[in-house]
């Protein structure tokens, strides 16, 4: 076990695959066997805008440890874990005031030279999280459904308030089942176009999907003239589109990463003003709640078999990428095994 195959990125959209060394054990960290790796929308962004020179790439990752440097004491040799892509450090001002939710100088593996898109990943004590009673293939989904934990928080669904949920991609899916746990009233699931994701969200809960590329938001007859929630993880102009559905007081949460002139957008902040409404951003980072994920996966509460449409092995990393790119309508989620 002296080398392995990692995977790389770089603009514009070139992967590799290499055989490079296997990560060295250090104090505090552990070395983890890769098992299941989730392609998130980030890993997108890496290959279409931010990877200007080689990087490895992969952070939705379940795997076993191999091996523990000093200090690692809460996981051994042979445990399961999933990794938190962050944590948070407990010790700045944020986290001595409870809100390690708002962190962002805790350990992490983004330095990494290889990530979770490789054989084996080098990852701090604090990131290993052990699991047990699920596949990897599953498990990995714990990081991503996190996000979508975020989401739901930030935008404080209450009982019987209707929600809408704008972008079919994997986020705005996981975040169906959620909505409904938290008592939504009635969900509108709301995408360009239909496929699996338009299923999925149906049998996820949603009580009415909507293809804006055939029925405009402007055109729906939502049963109380709008919505007090919306979620979207769509383009940012979705927020502009879904702003003017939302009902007095109503919230509306948002995660999403956009290049270009797409990255600003307007809406009418006197609708905005007397309606009383909140814009709320989420970004789920740290990576939190996966305790609770991996319960909520364990009790089927989200279905994480539904959420995997595709599973590929480390050597097709590159075809799995351009099946995200190109296929949309036929995927959720996929996930690299390695």
């Amino acid at each position: 076990m002296t080398t392995m195959q990692a995977a790389f990125v770089k603009v514009p959209f070139q992967f590799e695959l290499r055989e490079v060394p296997v990560p060295e054990v250090k104090p505090d960290w552990a070395l983890i066997k890769v098992a299941a790796c989730g392609i998130c929308g980030t890993d997108m962004h890496y290959a279409n805008h931010l990877a200007t020179e080689w990087q490895g790439f992969g952070h939705e990752v379940a795997g076993t440890v191999v091996a523990c440097g000093a200090g690692v004491s809460h996981v051994k040799e042979g445990d399961t874990v999933v990794l938190e892509s962050g944590s948070y450090c407990g010790v700045c001002d944020l986290c001595r005031n409870g809100r390690v939710d708002l962190c962002n100088k805790g350990p992490n593996f983004w330095a990494n030279p290889t990530m979770g898109f490789a054989e084996y990943i080098l990852a701090p004590k604090h990131c290993l999280v052990p699991y047990s009673g699920l596949s990897p293939e599953v498990a990995c989904l714990t990081e991503p459904i996190g996000v979508a934990v975020d989401m739901v928080r930030v935008a404080d669904i209450q009982l019987g308030q209707d929600v809408l949920v704008l972008g079919l991609g994997p986020i705005g899916v996981m975040s169906i089942p959620l909505a409904r746990l938290r008592g939504a009233g009635r969900i509108y699931a709301a995408n360009r176009s239909g496929g699996k994701r338009a299923e999925v969200a149906k049998a996820f809960g949603a009580d009415e999907v909507i293809l804006t590329g055939e029925t405009p938001l402007k055109d729906v007859a939502f049963r109380k003239g709008g919505v007090e929630r919306a979620l979207v993880s769509a383009s940012v102009q979705a927020i502009s589109e879904a702003m003017p559905h939302m009902t007095y007081e109503g919230i509306l949460s948002f995660i999403g990463i956009q290049f270009g002139e797409g990255s600003s957008i307007s809406f009418d902040a006197n609708d905005f003003h007397f309606k009383k409404l909140q814009l709320r951003a989420s970004h789920a980072a740290p990576a939190l709640y996966f305790p609770l994920v991996l319960q909520l996966l364990r009790d089927k509460q989200v279905d994480g078999d539904a959420l995997i449409s595709h599973v590929l092995p480390l050597s097709q990393m590159s075809e799995a990428m351009h099946l995200v790119r190109d296929r949309r309508d036929e995927v959720v989620k996929v996930v690299i095994t390695a």
